[in-house]
C-alpha cells in the first residue's frame, strides 16, 4: 500500500496539528485509533540531543496518513517538518533517522535553543505493541516500547525501562500517571 503525499483526487495532504498534547497516552492512542481503521502511521520519537533541547530525550509524535498529527518532539519549531517527512517516508515503507538544528542539512530550520535533535521515524505496523503498552499503564504498570531500528521493529517492554540507547535498540520507559488519593477521617 503506497501512502503518496496526494491522494486519488491529487489533494497534498499537509502536516495539519491535530491536537495539543504531549500526554504519551494520548499520543498512542491517537496511533492505534489511525491503525485500527486501517490507516497508517508514523512513530516520531527523539533519539539523540546535541546541546540544549526543549523536549526530553524519548518525547514522542505520532503522524497519520491523513497528516494530522499530535505529540511534541521540540518546542513547537520542528513538529511540521517532521510530519512532512513522516508523510514522505509512508510511501517507501523504510523507516528514516532525520537530523534537526545543529549537524542538520536543512540550514533552514534552526533550533531556538542553538542545540541539534536527532529523530528517528517508524512506519507502525501494528498496533499491537502500543496496546501492550496502554493496557500495562492502565493497569498502574510500567511499561516500554524498544524500537530496533536494523529491523525496523516496536516492541513492548513489560518492565520498568530507562530510555536511550542500548545494544538492543532504543527504548522509550513510561511509568502511569500519579494518582493522588485523599482520605478523611472522622472523629
Amino acid at each position: 500500500m503506497s501512502y503518496p503525499l496526494f491522494d486519488k483526487d491529487e489533494h497534498w495532504h499537509k502536516p495539519e496539528q491535530a491536537f495539543l498534547t504531549d500526554d504519551h497516552r494520548t499520543i498512542l492512542r491517537f496511533a492505534v485509533e489511525a491503525l485500527m481503521s486501517g490507516k497508517g502511521a508514523v512513530l516520531v520519537t527523539l533519539v539523540e540531543i546535541r546541546g540544549g533541547a526543549a523536549r526530553p530525550l524519548g518525547a514522542q509524535m505520532v503522524v497519520r496518513e491523513d497528516g494530522r498529527y499530535c505529540g511534541f518532539v521540540s518546542g513547537g519549531c520542528v513538529e511540521a517538518a517532521a510530519a512532512f517527512e513522516a508523510l514522505e517516508m509512508m510511501g517507501s515503507g523504510r523507516d528514516r533517522e532525520i537530523r534537526y538544528g545543529e549537524g542538520s542539512p536543512w540550514f533552514d530550520i534552526v533550533l531556538p535553543c542553538g542545540g541539534g535533535i536527532t529523530l528517528t521515524l517508524h512506519k507502525l505496523r501494528s498496533a499491537q505493541p502500543l496496546l501492550a503498552v496502554l493496557n500495562r499503564l492502565e493497569q498502574r504498570k510500567p511499561a516500554g516500547l524498544r524500537y530496533d531500528p536494523q529491523a525496523q521493529s516496536l516492541v513492548c517492554l513489560p518492565t520498568q525501562t530507562r530510555t536511550g540507547w542500548n545494544l538492543n535498540g532504543f527504548e522509550v520507559g513510561f511509568r502511569p500517571c500519579v494518582r493522588l488519593m485523599i482520605l478523611r477521617t472522622f472523629s
